[in-house]
């Protein structure tokens, strides 16, 4: 699985998430921007987006600057998580659409879960398209 993260890893929950994430099994690349410019850039690149995108943002004006870019994650699973949960933010994540919404007060147990389910199932998806096809 290729990953890339945004988050502010000098903050206690940034260092849990970056946590979560480098312990999973079968993580092939962690691509970890550590401020918005370097997340805005590999937006702005054409190169395609790693298959799964982690997004903690830090403020509502982190989201205001990711909406131009949603077309861009609509073509990756996304996992956004949101600074608070007020109506406002909560508004602009779903603006994004992303696939799962987490919030940074939790503990990411079930982003760790979401992203665990997400490599099985695209392991079992990929030993299904190396089988030859059946007569």
């Amino acid at each position: 699985m290729n990953v890339l993260l945004y988050t502010d890893q000098y903050t206690e929950s940034g260092e849990r998430l970056t946590h979560s994430i480098k312990a999973l099994d079968n993580l092939e690349t962690l691509t970890n921007c550590g401020s918005m410019g370097d997340l805005l850039r590999h937006f702005q690149t054409p190169e395609p987006l790693p298959e799964t995108v982690v997004l903690q943002a830090t403020c509502t004006q982190d989201l205001q600057r990711l909406a131009p870019f949603r077309f861009r994650l609509e073509q990756v699973f996304f996992i956004l998580i949101l600074p608070d949960a007020e109506a406002e933010t909560v508004a602009c994540g779903h603006q994004l659409r992303p696939r799962f919404i987490a919030y940074q007060d939790s503990d990411f147990s079930e982003i760790e879960a979401v992203l665990k389910r997400l490599q099985s199932r695209c392991a079992t998806l990929g030993a299904t398209a190396s089988l030859p096809p059946q007569d």
